[in-house]
């Protein structure tokens, strides 16, 4: 029987058990899924299935080096940096086709030099081609396409035309919005020149076709009850369409609602940034409208504005995500202002937009994340996504933010984890803990108290890791009557807590108030 409360012999006891006495509120592990197209000559990938993956590289050797997987995967992490991923590969559209544009070289090299091309604004994979002196249009036209095909990365293949000064540049991914975001371009860094003598024409690619249908892979992640049961955090795919951006919208749950990856036994939702290269003013109010159509329903996309850049538009998108997934691994409280984007390409000033403040307010108030070029580098601004309903005044609207999402995040998962703990399973509900006599029964016995008593717990631990502003005003709502209320059918509790998040720090205002005359010192 051992020593209980009514014994009387002398006797001391020593024993042990694992119980959990203290809330932990951990972060949440970051998850990257990635979903696009593959190279069809990859016959031994099964599409549509989930590919835990480690590398970039890896990426290009299952999918193909270049097609839309491998790109937006080498972009993903060059932000992440390590954050654990994986992939969905997708067929492409039997029926699609590829976009097109080219170079066409004239003159010759008097001197020699060095052709400095980019392919996709990818800044830091140039191709750069060696041309030697009195080279002519056809034999540069024949070095260039020997460079681009030696770079496997690159998202295009080149091929001398039959008109052999010029260069023909083709799409590796099928889909028109893919193929016009790859750009061609030339001398993209400081004191790049083309050789003397030698000249150029672009026709920047175009055409192209394909139908995507990103459902299937959103259901390889789970559906129902099971939806996102790997808890994914962060998504990233290739697909420029609304039918994508409301089929992910619909997964994770439209609106302020408990549907999709909201709903009470789901509770993993994640959230995605898409790029967007648009310019000026006009260019600035197509992205404010396609968002105001979104900003009473969708909390799971944004877009983020490189304005004239001649980087990928997806691409820009997937790096975002990945710097996302890597700072909210270790500090979900913390924003992305000043993250670099690292080799996207800034675009030229003309257009750019973002260079007013009052445009990136007006932005980021439409559902719009800006960034901000400093010394031809990209950074980013905040990072939000198309939700700003107008019922919901601005500075309370919490599935704008990525960061406030990234913190809800965390709050969903330590709230789960504490109340499927064994201490919560299989209970028994009493009006009065204190009054119940036996020992291994009270181990069982839980009350409103008992409720009140963790959920504090949970608060407390979530301001310790400032994912809350303050702990008093959650206390208080708790005491509050209603705010824990025993079920009707005495099978439960029903818990309804109030807090706020931390402030995101985004904004300082500092004036300085100034005088030139001395004799104020004299006073």
């Amino acid at each position: 029987m051992g020593i209980t409360p009514t014994s009387q012999a002398a006797g001391v006891g020593s024993s042990v058990e694992n119980q959990p006495f203290a809330v932990t509120a951990q972060v949440v592990p970051r998850k990257i899924v990635i979903v696009g197209t593959y190279d069809p000559a990859k016959t031994d990938i099964v599409p549509n299935k989930l590919i835990q993956v480690f590398s970039a590289d890896q990426v290009g050797a299952l999918t193909g080096f270049g097609y839309m997987l491998h790109r937006l995967a080498e972009q993903a992490y060059k932000g992440s940096r390590g954050i654990e991923t994986w992939i969905i590969p997708q067929l492409e559209d039997v029926a699609g086709t590829q976009g097109a544009g080219n170079i066409t070289f004239f003159g010759i090299a008097t001197t020699g030099g060095i052709i400095h091309l980019y392919i996709g604004g990818i800044l830091d994979r140039p191709v750069n081609i060696s041309v030697p002196p009195a080279a002519t249009a056809v034999e540069i036209c024949e070095l260039v396409v020997t460079a681009i095909n030696a770079i496997k990365e690159l998202p295009v293949t080149a091929a001398q035309n039959a008109t052999p000064e010029i260069c023909d540049i083709t799409a590796k991914t099928k889909g028109l919005l893919w193929s016009l975001g790859i750009t061609i371009a030339f001398n993209r860094k400081s004191g790049e020149s083309l050789p003397p003598g030698v000249l150029i024409s672009i026709t920047q690619l175009f055409g192209g076709a394909a139908t995507f249908d990103i459902q299937p892979a959103l259901d390889e992640l789970g559906t129902g009850d099971n939806a996102n049961e790997k808890q994914f955090t962060d998504f990233i795919h290739g697909y420029q369409d609304i039918e994508a951006y409301d089929a992910i919208m619909n997964y994770v749950g439209p609106g302020d609602t408990k549907t999709g990856l909201y709903s009470e036994l789901v509770h993993k939702p994640f959230q995605t940034i898409f790029g967007s290269k648009a310019v000026d003013e006009a260019g600035l109010a197509i992205l404010v409208n396609l968002a105001n159509d979104r900003k009473e329903t969708d909390r799971a996309t944004g877009i983020i504005g490189v304005p004239g850049s001649y980087s990928i538009p997806e691409e820009i998108g997937a790096q975002a995500m990945g710097h996302r997934a890597r700072i909210a691994n270790v500090r979900p409280e913390e924003n992305y202002v000043d993250i670099i984007l690292e080799g996207i390409d800034p675009g030229d000033p003309v257009g750019r937009w973002t260079n007013s403040y009052d445009n990136r307010d007006l932005a980021v108030k439409n559902g719009i994340s800006p960034t901000i070029v400093r010394n031809n580098i990209v950074y980013m601004q905040n990072l939000v996504t198309f939700y700003h309903p107008d019922s919901v005044p601005a500075a309370s609207n919490g599935y704008a933010s990525l960061r406030d999402l990234a913190i809800i995040q965390n709050l969903l998962d330590s709230q789960y984890k504490t109340f499927n703990t064994e201490k919560w399973k299989n209970f028994t509900i009493v009006a009065d803990v204190t009054k119940v006599s036996d020992v291994e029964a009270r181990k069982k016995a839980r009350d409103i108290d008992s409720v009140i008593d963790e959920c504090v717990a949970l608060i407390i631990a979530w301001l310790g890791n400032a994912w809350i502003y303050e702990k008093e005003y959650s206390i208080q709502q708790l005491a509050l009557p209603g705010a824990v209320i025993i079920r009707a059918g005495t099978d439960g509790f029903d818990i309804n807590s109030k807090l706020i998040l931390s402030g995101k720090g985004n904004i300082m205002n500092v004036n300085t108030i100034f005088d030139t005359s001395i004799a104020v010192l004299n006073q």
